[in-house]
């Protein structure tokens, strides 16, 4: 049964009150289709989807819920996470068999009476099998997402790092519980450039659903993580975390057996934000690149789809008709990193293409899943792509981009139409198609993101140096200058 989004707000509320606000308010029309070139889906549809016996007995059993938990709210995943592909793509035309071990019928999650197998004979009821891409299914109890959903997230790393990884965290989620937690940077992921004998400073980042409760535990546990700004109690490190900078609170140069880590902490709903909006891009920039998931979350896990689906699109629309992987991979890579200061101070000019070559095969895994799925995509050979650069095809791909980016990218637009004298188009969809074929969109669209980045970055920035403390941050900067010196000249 499909709900169009419009016109049901019950089952709005009702996905609102399940914890997936944030992934479902603000879709716009189409944003999970499978393919920017396919115009034959022009609206966002949420899936409700019939009880399937594995979801029937997992209600009736205590065991399967246990399970259930175990896997998405504050335990670790195994390493590498799923081996299932990254998105069922599986013919619609696919049926399921629905049986309840003996019971004749039931009733599904829209009130119709449902039959099933073993109780009068009836014949199996055909369902169509979902594709993830272009569909939001939305299981029963809401609790999580199909499983082979958003796998293409979980990266695999050599079992000591995981190993090392893991304790770290356990260690800190056992006294302050971490709804989403990932590990990134030099010290998982290996960056070209460096001298690989330093083990560098390991970066994390938790999202909590209530920082100040979060720091009001983390604060009695480990009371030595935080600076002065500590001793105000966590009232007061809650508000300059939400208040300033990205929302982001770090505490670096910290040791956690015997491993020396910066950790971040954020809202949930801070994060799912900017992963869908783009908000300021600090975090959803970071996870535009291969990191370790060492605690997972759906309604982030969903959120982060929707963002690493923004990153490719963004990155089609600046390239030409053919280009390489790797190009592609560069050009989401260095999105994050448009209008950040750091970048010109203590920075290797290099680094993002540093990432991308020493972790190409974590690009492919996170990005191929999504490019199989765009059919105005092709592969010509390996490594080898071509898009469907049709203005059509284009004003589909631009109109899906997170609202911020697209409305500064019309805004400068216009800003140089008008500069020229150009009248400018006032009908939508001819506005659209004239963006998104102008042969300076690169430049706006570049432009756009160094602003959305730039001053986030920098008052993060600034707000470390409060919440780390002077020294803390003079040995961070110290050891960035160190990086810089040592790299490959």
């Amino acid at each position: 049964m499909l709900i169009t989004l419009t016109s049901m707000p019950a089952a709005v509320a009702r996905i609102q009150q399940q914890g997936l606000r944030q992934a479902v308010a603000w879709m716009p029309k189409g944003l999970l289709t499978p393919s920017d070139a396919d115009p034959s889906h022009h609206s966002s549809v949420i899936r409700t989807a019939p009880y399937s016996t594995r979801t029937a007995q997992s209600l009736q059993g205590a065991q399967p819920l246990i399970d259930q938990r175990r896997l998405f709210h504050g335990s670790s995943l195994q390493r590498g996470g799923v081996n299932a592909a990254a998105v069922d793509a599986s013919d619609d035309s696919s049926t399921r068999n629905s049986s309840n071990n003996g019971a004749g019928s039931r009733s599904d999650n829209s009130g119709n009476s449902t039959t099933n197998g073993s109780g009068n004979g009836a014949r199996p009821v055909k369902q169509r099998r979902p594709n993830f891409i272009r569909d939001f299914e939305v299981p029963p109890d809401m609790s999580r997402l199909p499983p082979k959903f958003g796998d293409n997230q979980h990266i695999d790393i050599d079992d000591e790092t995981w190993q090392r990884l893991k304790s770290v965290v356990d260690t800190i989620h056992h006294k302050a519980p971490i709804r989403y937690a990932f590990a990134y940077g030099s010290g998982v992921f290996a960056q070209m450039g460096y001298d690989g004998k330093k083990k560098p400073m390991v970066d994390f980042i938790f999202a909590v659903s209530h920082p100040q409760h979060w720091h009001s535990l983390n604060l009695q546990a480990n009371p030595h993580h935080y600076s002065l700004l500590g001793k105000l109690g966590s009232k007061a490190v809650a508000m300059t975390q939400d208040r300033f900078g990205a929302g982001v609170y770090f505490n670096p140069f910290v040791e956690v057996n015997g491993m020396t880590v910066k950790y971040g902490v954020v809202s949930i709903d801070t994060l799912c934000n900017d992963l869908l909006n783009w908000e300021t891009m600090y975090l959803s920039g970071r996870l535009h690149k291969p990191v370790k998931i060492l605690i997972d979350d759906p309604r982030t896990r969903l959120s982060n789809q929707v963002n690493l689906f923004n990153a490719t699109r963004v990155s089609l629309l600046s390239l030409p008709k053919r280009f390489t992987s790797e190009e592609l991979f560069t050009k989401i890579a260095g999105l994050s990193y448009m209008g950040d200061f750091r970048m010109m101070i203590g920075e290797n000019p290099h680094k993002v293409q540093n990432i991308v070559k020493a972790q190409l095969s974590q690009f492919h895994r996170l990005y191929d899943p999504l490019l199989a799925n765009l059919t105005n995509v092709t592969t010509l050979r390996e490594g080898h792509l071509e898009q469907d650069d049709s203005p059509l095809v284009r004003s589909r791909t631009f109109q899906k981009l997170p609202p911020k980016l697209k409305e500064g990218v019309i805004y400068r637009y216009h800003s140089a139409l008008s500069k020229a004298g150009v009248e400018i188009i006032k009908e939508e969809g001819e506005e659209v198609q004239s963006v998104a074929t102008a042969p300076d969109l690169d430049k706006y669209l570049d432009k756009t993101v160094h602003s959305i980045v730039q001053i986030p970055a920098l008052t993060q920035s600034i707000k470390g140096i409060a919440t780390s403390g002077l020294i803390k941050t003079g040995k961070y900067g110290l050891g960035k200058l160190g990086k810089w010196w040592s790299r490959d000249k």
